[in-house]
């Protein structure tokens, strides 16, 4: 069976799974032998059988207590296997251990039961189904080219993953699920077809200081091999994206349509509408309202000579200025100049200055 996510892996659970034995009272101290797999390696070893005690251990190649999973005098009722793989690349075998934490209880708060999946790589994951709530206090650990105790399991952090570092022989423990991510290219795509890359720019030579940038293409057909050659393995930082007009991520990796996803989120920096209001006219005697239609973060600045403008303020508190303050301070040319800065999402539809006309209201 093929899956497409790791987590997939679990949530099916023992749906594809093949049933050794389910509900069986022989394995309270013992252990049934269960076939390996080639491709499945643990210590650079292939596995060719793995020993599934009933004391909550699993034996790899031997009939010895490899990986304790609360590891005590408990009982093992069902055992499955299954052969699989993830993104039709990575190969594993997958065992799921069931039973209870004491031998001689059968209550829900003793259910065990925990899947354990080898890795070709030589990685192993652990992930708990079911935390028991009673006797929940056994061994934990992984005895390899040293004894590993890791933390416990719980149903809130299910997961512990054991990463084979080949070089050492030794074992990496964390606390999640693996990372078995298939390897991808990326590529950059502008509205008008030219291809980007990722390259590497030096800004500073003294200081060897340098910057990533994006760099054109003379390539137009998209192929594999210009994805593999000139392709780089990681989403590119959205500041080097928001120049270019309407840009398209690209992804290819060997075994399958990856799903590369990615939240790239742009906000213009505050802009402003300039407009001056003439007041010139000797049948402008003064002004009378100030209204506006806006939304969001508006605010505004004047100025009567078009060089030295006011501090911004809130289109509110400006719409609540003394309308003959405002006229009061026109110079010799009677304009005013206004400055409407929109930040985000902001608009603004329209600005009105009533002004007084002889006894008249004008806008």
């Amino acid at each position: 069976m093929n899956y497409n996510d790791l987590q997939e892996i679990f949530d099916a659970g023992i749906s594809n799974m093949t049933c050794l034995f389910k509900d069986s009272n022989s394995y309270d101290s013992g252990a049934y032998t269960v076939e390996g797999a080639e491709y499945a390696t643990y210590r650079g070893d292939v596995i060719s059988s793995i020993y599934a005690g009933g004391d909550s251990f699993l034996g790899i190649n031997s009939n010895a207590e490899h990986l304790k999973v609360n590891r005590c005098n408990a009982r093992m009722r069902s055992l499955y296997r299954e052969e699989g793989t993830l993104y039709n690349r990575y190969k594993f075998l997958k065992i799921r251990w069931e039973g209870w934490s004491a031998y001689n209880q059968s209550g829900e708060n003793y259910q065990l039961k925990y899947d354990v999946i080898f890795w070709e790589s030589g990685d192993i994951s652990l992930h708990m189904v079911s935390v028991p709530t009673s006797n929940y206090d056994g061994k934990f650990d992984l005895a390899a080219d040293k004894t590993y105790t890791y933390t416990k399991p719980t149903s809130e952090q299910p997961d512990a993953t054991f990463k084979y570092i080949k070089e050492s022989g030794s074992f990496e423990i964390t606390y999640e699920p693996i990372d078995m991510l298939p390897q991808y290219w990326v590529l950059i795509k502008d509205a008008g077809g030219t291809l980007y890359t990722l390259a590497t720019q030096t800004v500073n030579e003294l200081t060897s200081d340098s910057e990533e940038v994006l760099q054109p293409l003379e390539e137009k057909e998209l192929t594999a091999e210009l994805f593999k050659t000139k392709g780089f393995a990681k989403m590119p930082d959205w500041q080097l994206l928001k120049d270019l007009d309407t840009p398209s991520v690209l992804s290819w990796c060997d075994v399958m349509p990856c799903p590369v996803t990615a939240t790239i989120k742009g906000t213009p920096p505050p802009q402003y509408i300039e407009s001056t209001a003439d007041l010139s006219s000797e049948t402008v005697l003064g002004i009378a309202a100030l209204n506006a239609d806006y939304s969001g973060d508006v605010k505004v600045q004047y100025s009567y000579g078009g060089e030295q403008y006011s501090e911004q303020e809130p289109m509110t508190d400006f719409l609540a200025t003394d309308p003959d303050t405002l006229y009061a301070g026109l110079a010799e040319s009677k304009t005013i100049t206004f400055r409407f800065w929109l930040t985000g999402d902001a608009t603004l539809t329209s600005f009105t200055m009533t002004y007084k006309n002889g006894g008249e209201e004008n806008g």
